[in-house]
């Protein structure tokens, strides 16, 4: 229960899809929203003097309808105030074609409440954003603001009752270099529901925060009795992995002392990195252990299932820059990460070699230079799918080589999307023999999960709930997650001069393997191990 001198309540959506701790909401929810639109066993719209819709996958998964999407108009029409932020901006809207990869629109359709429709466009930039509208939240036009873009559906087409109160100045769309002002926040005629893309907007913009209180009209003193009952709030959520999950954190006593990282990484997009470290992350957090995850990249989409999980923030350093893709220089956010979290997950961008050749840009511009640089321990993920299970094996041995040639401390391999038609246990003491003879971990096969309908495939279409679920069922099945613990280690400053290690990949890249029948390997040949 709230604290008794709570006069103002103010509603966060906490539903199936929903990214409830992917910001803070400048410390004001006090109450949640579920699924029945009810607050305490009353309806929102007798309960609540304003309601915040947060990211996700909202309206992929289709969660806000019946009884919750009624209290929402109900809320609205009763002039109370509303905030939807990003998924939540268009669950407010009045249609978005979620179909990206499809040669015709998928429309899923919103409430209505503001007079906007959308249509796919990427941005994943930090942004500063100009005030050119008043709202409840928006009383300065002309001011600027802070926060950042995760989105894949942005393009907001304007209708007659949309008022446009925010605009991004964004450099990377749809993966380019496209610098552009693009609408981000929209409010209806009357001013009190309002749509915004840009998340942190109440955390990291004290006037945008004052706004909402001052039209709220909440004292000083309410506002101290609001902090501590968000608090609260915050506490109970993050004990859940994931939302409406019923899957509980443990609690764990043991405080490190020090942080520790692991990287995962591929030698190819589509191998899986990005469901194998969602369903780590959320099985480590559900054994209590303070868990984040980095991107190596600017897009940061791609961990957005693993914060679902782990009911994290997405911040500053969330982000490693390569290039001019990204947030924060790699050390930086691998420091500022180490001060808020003893284990930090690190996603790889792409191939854990692509853009290694590219001279125009300035290094690090690729995941092997990442790794090398904090010297983090690093698994590899390997995709069974297109190249089978002789392919995959041939893939991994003979990479895991190479890597540990550059320097990189290849930790173990997973093998993913394993089809197990054929998968006897004479194949299976093959595959074994295989690893221990070439020196390398096998940490897990993980087969072929049904993931490729849409709403499963993250920079597709996702359900963060569905694909979550599965994430963690896969790690929990088929990770021995101790042996993963055992294999982090801090990061640290290595000093690599990215110059010459490149020079160093191109000469290795020109130089001849031994044939493996003439590979050494504790003074036996390759061969006679086998």
């Amino acid at each position: 229960m709230p604290p008794i001198g709570l006069k103002h309540r103010i509603g966060l959506v906490y539903t199936p899809g929903a990214l409830p701790c992917f910001e803070d909401f400048g410390g004001l929810p006090t109450h949640l929203v579920r699924e029945d639109g009810l607050v305490e066993g009353k309806p929102a719209s007798e309960t609540l003097d304003m309601v915040i819709i947060p990211g996700g996958s909202l309206v992929e998964s289709e969660s806000v309808k019946g009884n919750l999407a009624k209290e929402i108009v109900r809320l609205s029409d009763a002039g109370k105030f509303i905030i939807g932020v990003c998924a939540g901006f268009q669950a407010l809207a009045k249609s978005t074609d979620t179909g990206r990869a499809s040669p015709t629109p998928i429309i899923r359709h919103g409430l209505g409440l503001l007079d906007v429709d959308f249509t796919p466009m990427i941005c994943t930039d930090r942004v500063k954003a100009t005030v050119t509208g008043q709202s409840f939240m928006t009383e300065e036009p002309g001011q600027e603001v802070t926060g950042f873009h995760c989105h894949t559906y942005g393009k907001i087409t304007l209708h007659r009752g949309a008022k446009p109160i925010l605009f991004s100045h964004v450099k990377r769309v749809n993966y380019r270099n496209n610098p552009q002002d693009i609408v981000s926040g929209v409010a209806n005629k009357e001013g009190n529901v309002v749509g915004v893309l840009i998340h942190a907007l109440l955390d990291e913009n004290p006037s945008i925060r004052n706004s909402i209180i001052k039209s709220l009209e909440i004292s000083r003193e309410e506002l101290e009795e609001i902090r501590k009952a968000n608090m609260a709030l915050k506490a109970k959520m993050k004990r859940e992995v994931g939302v409406s999950t019923g899957l509980t954190s443990q609690n764990n006593d043991k405080r490190e002392t020090v942080s520790a990282c692991l990287l995962f990484t591929a030698t190819e997009s589509g191998a899986g990195k990005t469901f194998i470290l969602a369903g780590v992350a959320g099985a480590l957090k559900k054994r209590g252990f303070n868990v984040s995850v980095l991107k190596v990249g600017g897009d940061i989409r791609d961990i957005v299932p693993s914060f679902y999980l782990i009911k994290e923030p997405m911040r500053r350093y969330s982000s490693i820059k390569i290039g001019d893709s990204g947030w924060k220089p790699i050390y930086e956010a691998v420091e500022e990460a180490s001060r808020d979290y003893g284990l930090i997950l690190i996603e790889g961008a792409m191939g854990d070699l692509t853009g290694l050749l590219n001279e125009e840009v300035e290094h690090p511009f690729s995941t092997v230079e990442v790794a090398l640089a904090l010297d983090a321990p690093t698994v590899l993920v390997i995709g069974c799918e297109k190249s089978g299970i002789e392919g995959a094996l041939t893939d991994a041995v003979y990479h895991v080589d190479f890597l540990r040639k550059l320097g990189v401390n290849v930790v173990g391999v997973v093998l993913n999307k394993v089809r197990l038609s054929y998968m006897g246990e004479k194949v299976s003491l093959f595959i074994d023999k295989v690893f221990k003879v070439h020196g390398v971990e096998l940490l897990a096969m993980i087969p072929r999960m049904e993931l490729e309908e849409r709403g499963m495939i993250p920079e597709v279409e996702i359900r963060y709930e569905d694909f979550g679920a599965k994430a963690m069922e896969a790690a929990e099945r088929f990770i021995n997650l101790d042996r993963l613990v055992e294999l982090v280690k801090p990061p640290k400053k290595t000093g690599v001069d990215f110059k010459n290690f490149l020079e160093n990949f191109k000469k290795l890249l020109l130089s001849s393997y031994m044939p493996p029948s003439d590979l050494k390997i504790g003074g036996e040949t390759f061969a006679n191990r086998l």
